[in-house]
């Protein structure tokens, strides 16, 4: 049961998580095929300038995807467990969403 404890609506929820982008986690958990949706680092960043927050596909892992969701004042890494046989379909809908 305590392996459970952090997860609601299919994404892990112990560390912080970048305001806007939580909606948008609860969608993708919702794709048929993907196990969990996990927020990781956040990365503070006063440099980068963006008008809108954005949520982007980067690359393939093992077990999932990794996306990175950029915001005015930071970037949060989040990580995509998926099945290993729908692994295209889920990587074909996060396109889609433009990821």
């Amino acid at each position: 049961m305590a392996r459970f404890r952090y997860v609601k609506h299919g994404v892990k929820r112990q560390h912080g998580i970048i305001e806007w982008v939580l909606p948008l986690l609860e969608q993708i958990s919702a794709i048929e095929g993907v196990d969990k949706v996990i927020p990781a680092s956040i990365f503070h960043s006063s440099v980068r300038r963006i008008n809108q927050p954005e949520l982007r596909f980067q690359r393939e892992t093992h077990s999932g995807f990794k996306l990175l969701a950029h915001s005015k004042r930071g970037i949060q890494e989040i990580f995509v467990v998926v099945e290993k046989s729908k692994k295209e379909e889920v990587k074909d809908k996060l396109n889609c969403r433009e990821c």
